[in-house]
């Protein structure tokens, strides 16, 4: 049975001089010696991806964790990381332009009027990023991330990537083009690739903030029974006008607050969450879509729209906010400039209350009192 895992090292070794017989559920390699000693395999190798394991003498099981596919990246260190490929042709079928916008982007406070189709192409760039969370526990993985570049959209493409490799056909762009379009779709592709990283570490990410509110409330309790105790004794040699004993029992009040704030910052720094991410690849590829203009309306202003319908998931993409770069399916438009916002870019500010565009405004417009009361000390 073919695995992606079993192709993509069967064309790894023969790029690299190898000769490659393929059978059920692995392959066999007959690989040249500098290529055998590089990746520490016998020159004649059977390497197997399906149930059959490593059992039977001389041959080697190989998944994703397999020491030999960490072994790959002294092959893949010359490669190139972007590749422009050509689908294969998928026919548009006809649409309704308003009901197909209607059913894909909910507009919370706007209209949508004037929707028209028309089969145009969009320049499509694919990642593979790399994610790392480091916490107390170190989580690892790699996400797909689809951004239409001509739309500045985000497709919820499923499959497409087997489509792609499947298509051996190279669609003939210039090297520097396919440079220039990953760098731009970068930006976006990087937010869309955190908001990604962030949902899917969700579990992991509440299980830590679970932890760490434990084991503040434990060191909270512990130190402020501590505190509590060295204040009634406090109050005890006050009563008894025992200056000498109040100078001692301050000082140890003191010492305590030290420790708990030293043991907090102990905590923080324990629990503290740092996900690193790394684009691997990109993948660059045309489609032909129904770009859909429509023109969204706010109030008294309007502005013409392009989103689009592509036949991978047939469906119309949601745009990107034009605020924070991630995917927005339900879009608030802003008052001035008809801007298209994810709910977390309209929202109120927490000094006046009244919502803002963050496109339009890096702060809340309105002038705000400077002064604003301290706040109290807190005890232990």
């Amino acid at each position: 049975m073919s695995t992606p895992l079993r192709d993509f090292t069967g064309r790894l070794l023969a790029r690299h001089g190898a000769l490659v017989e393929y059978d059920d559920d692995g392959l066999v390699a007959v690989a040249p010696p500098a290529l055998a000693s590089l990746l520490e395999i016998a020159d004649y190798q059977r390497l197997t991806f399906g149930s059959r394991t490593a059992a039977e003498r001389d041959t080697l099981g190989v998944d994703y964790d397999s020491p030999l596919v960490g072994r790959f990246e002294r092959l893949m260190g010359e490669l190139g990381h972007a590749a422009v490929v050509s689908p294969p042709h998928l026919p548009l079928k006809r649409i309704d332009p308003a009901a197909a916008l209607n059913e894909a982007i909910t507009v919370a406070n706007g209209v949508v009027r004037d929707c028209r189709a028309e089969p145009g192409d969009a320049r499509y760039v694919g990642f593979f990023v790399e994610y790392e969370l480091l916490a107390d526990e170190r989580v690892s993985g790699m996400i797909e991330i689809w951004v239409n570049l001509t739309m500045r959209s985000a497709p919820r493409f499923a499959g497409l990537t087997e489509i792609l490799l499947a298509n051996s056909s190279a669609e003939g762009a210039q090297a520097g083009d396919a440079i220039t379009a990953v760098a731009d779709a970068w930006t976006p592709g990087a937010r869309l690739a955190k908001r990604a990283v962030e949902h899917r570490l969700q579990d992991t990410l509440d299980s830590l903030r679970r932890r760490r509110q434990r084991d503040f409330i434990r060191l909270q309790d512990y130190y402020g029974a501590i505190d509590d105790e060295i204040r009634q004794r406090v109050r005890r040699a006050r009563a008894k006008l025992d200056d000498r004993a109040v100078k001692a029992e301050v000082s140890r009040l003191e010492a305590t607050a030290s420790t708990y704030r030293d043991r907090i910052a102990e905590l923080v720094d324990r629990y503290r969450a740092r996900i690193h991410l790394r684009p691997i690849a990109a993948l660059v590829c045309t489609l032909t879509v129904h770009r859909i203009t429509a023109r969204f309306h706010r109030r008294s202003t309007s502005r013409a729209v392009t989103v689009a319908w592509n036949p991978i998931d047939r469906s119309i993409e949601p745009p990107c906010c034009e605020a924070c770069g991630t995917a927005a399916p339900t879009v608030v438009l802003c008052d001035d400039r008809v801007h298209l916002l994810c709910m977390g870019c309209h929202t109120a500010c927490l000094t006046c209350g009244r919502a803002y565009c963050r496109a339009c405004h890096a702060r809340c417009p309105r002038r705000h009192e400077a002064d604003t009361p301290l706040a109290a000390p807190q005890r232990l």
